[in-house]
């Protein structure tokens, strides 16, 4: 399978995971009340960093390790050890948090369901066979959509509604993907070993959580869940307009090697960030009134600052694949650290100070510390490369 079609098998598998994410989050509005929205957001935020630490980064071991030098039972039983641990802590959240603990349930639910399948889209990138991936993504986005509006039709309205979610993961993960896996007879290995190896995997990917679910966590105990709500429902829009994007960085990855991010790629970029920058002035207030149901009156500073983190986020995960393709990960992971560092400094203090509007300024100079670093390290690499294609041979 080519590059491209590989790369268009992952995003349309994103796009419908993120659009079933993202469904909830409208129906939680639109049905129930924004301040749900916001507690769904808000226990979201808690549990995505944990759910990505404790799946010890299986997915990318799997399909990365070409030479099987881990059986597939190795790695089973380090998810099984990733879903006890993920359990332990929704029962630790259970009793210490005041919240509503029906929405923590369904996330809980919801991210266990997604780690059970980290296994089979790992075989499945290491078997080259991404339309797997896409499959399960679309048919879990699809079982869902019939199952909420079967229970809709029958009257159900309230929390348990949602459930519909998590039930539609379990049922293709059984149906689907657990039956597609790869075979493999060789004897088991150490497990131990396997999780050390993955932990560092999943190190950086939690570190880039934890950057979203700080100024999330902090609006909600330092404002309120409608306060949150609206902020989520803001920044969504910076996840859905990213998937085209990491589409396209993963193609260039290869001519990126060899001579360098393509020019037409930047003017492309530039473009695509300025009407992301034009869509938030414009049209992101009534689109926002018409999917979610809700009135919230945004500031054009707060509009402006969204929208411009949304282009250096482009930017970012552009450069980034600068990074990757001379397999510079440390400086990728450093880069992800100190942006977190400073949102977990900045986030309270502004938004203590300025409301929703600190928010968004918090998330801005996030955005603008994690493009200013990876810009440095992209092009310290790309001045590396120049200084070894002009010296003599």
């Amino acid at each position: 399978m080519s590059l491209k079609k590989e790369a268009l098998f992952h995003v349309c598998g994103a796009a419908a995971y993120a659009m079933a994410q993202w469904s909830v989050l409208v129906l939680f509005s639109r049905l129930i009340s924004l301040e749900a929205a916001g507690a769904y957001s808000y226990y979201l935020a808690l549990f995505s960093p944990a759910a990505i630490l404790t799946s010890f980064g299986v997915r990318n071991s799997l399909a990365s390790d070409n030479d099987r030098e881990h059986s597939l039972g190795a790695y089973r039983r380090a998810q099984h050890a990733g879903l006890w641990l993920l359990t332990l802590y929704y029962l630790a959240i259970m009793a210490t948090s005041d919240g509503d603990l029906e929405v923590a349930t369904l996330v809980f639910l919801i991210k266990l369901s997604d780690n059970l399948s980290e296994l089979s889209y790992g075989s499945w990138v290491r078997a080259r066979i991404l339309s797997r991936y896409s499959v399960s993504k679309v048919a879990k986005l699809a079982v869902f959509a019939a199952l909420f509006g079967a229970l809709y039709a029958l009257g159900l309205r309230d929390e348990w509604v949602m459930f519909a979610y998590p039930i539609s993961i379990m049922v293709i993960y059984f149906a689907y993907d657990r039956r597609h896996e790869e075979e493999d007879e060789r004897p088991d290995t150490g497990t131990l070993d396997l999780i050390k190896l993955g932990i560092p995997l999943a190190l950086g990917s939690f570190i880039v959580s934890l950057n979203v679910s700080i100024p999330r966590i902090s609006i909600n105990h330092i404002l309120d869940e409608q306060a949150l709500a609206e902020f989520v429902m803001l920044t969504y829009f910076i996840s859905f307009a990213t998937l085209p994007i990491t589409s396209i960085c993963q193609a260039i990855i290869p001519k990126v090697r060899q001579g360098g991010i393509p020019k037409n790629t930047w003017l492309f970029f530039i473009a695509y960030s300025s009407g992301y920058l034009a869509f938030m002035m414009l049209l992101a207030d009534p689109t926002i009134q018409i999917i979610y149901k809700v009135t919230p009156s945004y500031s054009y500073a707060v509009l402006a600052m969204i929208g411009i983190a949304g282009g250096l986020h482009f930017m970012s995960t552009l450069l980034n694949a600068v990074l990757v393709a001379n397999r510079q990960f440390t400086k990728i992971l450093t880069a992800a650290l100190i942006s977190t560092v400073a949102t977990a400094t900045l986030s309270p203090l502004l938004i203590i100070k300025f409301s929703l509007t600190g928010a968004a300024a918090a998330y801005l100079i996030s955005s603008l510390i994690l493009f200013a670093f990876n810009a440095l390290y992209a092009t310290q690499q790309s001045r590396k490369a120049s200084v070894v294609l002009d010296s003599p041979a």
